[in-house]
């Protein structure tokens, strides 16, 4: 690998991987449940499959994790890939609710897996001193998948049917088989995953399994306060996702998808901008500026009376919580030995995969029972928290 340069072929692989298959996971994410609602199931039966994806992928990362530092990384990107293609495929020709629910499972694992593997391969081809730059660019692939492909998917399901949505889903997952199988290891990485692979296979027995079954095998535990951190800052967003359109409705607000294009603007561009600043002045001068500003955000969010309040709280919360969170996953891999670079990858995901699945459940009940103060105080109250926990963690290292 060439001394700090970032855009290596190696690079680029894995960031058009991600982005590929970010963008068919958000493509079938976004019309789950109103396909399902196409083949007669319920509001709570397609409510409970659009969360099956995010709730394996809570409930397996320690799992994932601990599999990915038994095994080589480009053999689970591979796997994951095909894993996501075939439960992709089985959502298309599948009517049974059960078999679209199975494969709604399969998918979760597959994401979880695949986020692992796509940090811990990133930082073996990105250099040190850039490795915040690299996690900006990779964070863009959630960013873009996110305001392109649930129009795509809507509007190729309105047009023609959901099932060719799911259709043309598989076959950019089917480029991302490709890419995962085209990925090359820089050369001393490669020895050592192979190495490893070899070994584990070698040694591998269900009596080792068990003795490795502890909790150190699947949490970093030095990451704990990464994940608690980017799960807190990330309620504003969380509650947003399902929920902004109704509290702008009960205060009277039309326009509220506005929302989601001013975040995904401000994410897009402020992602690898705040990347490159982290890396020249370091993580610790950046953070705390961008807590604050997602604190604003949250703050006109509580106030919102009009649409031009949502798309700058919007804009806001896109430059500080969209780009503070590729800032504390590039801080949460740093200088992380290679034996453990699965884990600490995985461990970091906990946080965010707990967020997503209980701040709407949170949000919606705050929200119905007191109404939008309540709720964007909730995400309020969330972001001071990481702000507290942040400042602790400066504290320890201070020294560092």
């Amino acid at each position: 690998m060439t001394k700090d340069k970032l855009w290596t072929l190696g690079f680029i692989n894995i960031l058009a991987f991600d982005v590929m298959y970010q963008f068919g996971a958000y493509m079938t994410n976004t019309i789950i449940a109103v396909y399902a609602m196409g083949l007669g199931a319920t509001y709570a039966i397609a409510g409970l499959l659009a969360g099956l994806n995010p709730g394996t992928s809570m409930a397996v990362r320690p799992i994932t994790g601990f599999i990915s530092d038994l095994m080589s990384k480009k053999t689970l990107l591979i796997s994951s890939a095909v894993l996501f293609l075939a439960a992709t495929l089985g959502c298309a020709v599948f009517d049974s609710l059960v078999l679209i629910g199975f494969c709604r499972i399969l998918q979760g694992a597959s994401f979880a897996l695949r986020s692992v593997c796509v940090v811990s391969l990133a930082s073996k081809v990105v250099p040190a001193s850039k490795l915040g730059s690299g996690m900006g660019w990779m964070g863009l692939s959630s960013v873009v998948a996110t305001a392109i492909g649930p129009m795509v998917s809507e509007k190729v399901g309105a047009l023609v049917g959901y099932h060719t949505s799911f259709f043309i889903a598989s076959c950019m997952l089917a480029l991302c088989v490709v890419l995962a199988l085209a990925f090359k290891v820089p050369a001393s990485a490669e020895q050592d995953e192979e190495r490893k692979e070899r070994k584990a296979r070698r040694n591998f027995s269900l009596a080792r399994l068990r003795s490795e079954l502890r909790l150190d095998s699947f949490i970093y535990r030095p990451n704990l306060i990464f994940t608690a951190m980017a799960g807190l800052s990330g309620v504003p967003q969380g509650i947003s996702i399902s929920l902004i359109i109704l509290a702008a409705e009960q205060r009277g607000i039309e326009g509220a998808t506005i929302f989601f294009t001013c975040y995904a603007l401000a994410s897009l561009i402020g992602r690898p901008l705040i990347g490159r600043i982290s890396d020249a002045v370091g993580t610790r001068r950046i953070a705390i500026p961008l807590f604050g500003i997602e604190l604003v955000s949250t703050i006109l969010l509580m106030a919102m009376n009009n649409t031009v309040m949502i798309g700058v709280a919007a804009l806001l919360l896109g430059i500080g919580q969209g780009s503070l969170y590729p800032v504390l996953q590039a801080e949460a891999v740093r200088s992380v030995d290679s034996a453990a670079l699965g884990r600490a990858a995985n461990t970091f995901y906990i946080g965010p995969d707990i967020n997503m699945c209980l701040s709407p459940i949170i949000g919606s009940i705050l929200l119905g029972s007191f109404g939008v103060t309540a709720l964007y105080g909730f995400g309020c109250a969330a972001v001071l928290l990481a702000i507290i926990l942040y400042g602790r963690w400066l504290i320890r290292h201070r020294e560092q």
